[in-house]
């Protein structure tokens, strides 16, 4: 197996995870800064007569890392870091005792395990070049092997581990923070589904526009599992026209037709003026002069600013926000980051609800 399959493996393990290890190798001296009496401890920079250490300077570049890597400690960002790098810690920690007990380096040992499986054979590297040929760029399967191959020998990789975690009984007791939100407002779905999505919108937001099909997707995967709520949060500050197709909206809701105005909305969210919204409200057939009144007195404003005013109390400064059972998702997220919580809150409530009691 080639040096480069080898650290390709442990890249995709995340064995040298920064979160996971510190560096072990001082860093270089650097030329014009002289080092303390204590040579192990070079200098950074002085200040009067202040040294600043490398090691000083080091964790102040982790901590801001970390804080720029977590959105200053937010926390549904800081789960998200978290979990990712529990699971690289967990392997990491994983495959060096299985070393260990081998009496081998964590490199060595997967090679081992990889080979005593047969390793990567020729006749895989080919299949999986005649199987995804058009998207090597006219590559040869002599200039694209080696490249296959660690390709081939890190997904290997990720069994063996994955199958080592499952033997050692790894147990991740991360819970995802959870934020309490009143779902009050129009809504898609069984008032009694076990998941319920408050979704904070702003119809002239494009982001908001992009995840609309999103949410279909999921209503369609989950019909009995999920309720989606909609609240309101017009962006006053960047779109001018959010405000007034939110309350327009709400007047549409008002005859029942809120969803379909929803979506009118987004499909048309570049044309907001008085005039369209009107038009719109025409098309579907509403009764025009409940709705114009309705619009004119301002008359739904109230419900727009109190939902508003629960955004800004959660701290939401953008659009689109989501909470999934008060689990807070950000921006326009894919159906693959919904259903991970989805599915999570479902196995959890069905975990309670087979758990013995008494």
């Amino acid at each position: 197996m080639t040096k480069q399959c080898i650290h390709t493996m442990l890249s995709v393990l995340g064995l040298l995870a920064v979160l996971a290890c510190q560096q072990d190798v001082e860093p270089t001296q650097p030329v014009g800064v002289q080092p303390e009496d204590d040579a192990a401890t070079p200098v950074a920079a002085r200040i009067n007569d202040r040294a600043i250490t490398f090691d000083e300077l080091d964790d102040y570049i982790r901590e801001e890392l970390f804080l720029r890597a977590t959105s200053q400690r937010e926390p549904a960002k800081l789960y998200e870091v978290r979990s990712q790098a529990i699971l690289r810690l967990l392997d990491k920690q994983i495959v060096e005792e299985a070393a260990n007990a081998a009496n081998l380096s964590p490199e060595e040992y997967l090679t081992q395990q990889i080979e005593a499986a047969g390793g990567i054979s020729e006749e895989e590297i080919s299949a999986y070049y005649e199987e995804n040929q058009s998207r090597m760029g006219g590559a040869s399967l002599e200039d694209i092997k080696e490249r296959i191959e660690s390709y081939l020998v890190a997904q290997r990789s990720q069994v063996l581990v994955a199958d080592l975690r499952e033997k050692a009984g790894a147990l991740v007791l991360l819970d995802r923070p959870r934020i309490e939100v009143e779902a009050i407002g129009p809504a898609k779905g069984p008032d009694d589904a076990a998941v319920t999505i408050v979704e904070f919108s702003d119809f002239e937001c494009p982001y908001c526009q992009r995840v609309v099909p999103t949410i279909a997707q999921i209503l369609e995967k989950y019909p009995n599992q999920v309720r989606i709520v909609f609240r309101h949060l017009p962006l006053g500050r960047i779109h001018d026209r959010a405000q007034p197709a939110a309350e327009a909206a709400v007047c549409a809701g008002n005859q029942e037709k809120f969803w379909d105005y929803h979506d009118v909305l987004f499909d048309n969210n570049r044309a907001l003026s008085d005039e369209d919204l009107e038009r719109y409200a025409a098309d579907m057939g509403l009764e025009m002069e409940a709705f114009k009144q309705c619009v004119s007195e301002r008359e739904s404003q109230q419900v727009v600013d109190v939902d508003a005013a629960a955004a800004g109390t959660l701290g939401l400064t953008g659009t689109p926000a989501f909470f999934v059972n008060g689990i807070p998702l950000t921006g326009a997220q894919p159906l693959e980051k919904f259903a991970a919580i989805i599915d999570e809150e479902l196995a959890r409530q069905a975990s309670d609800t087979s758990a013995p009691t008494g």
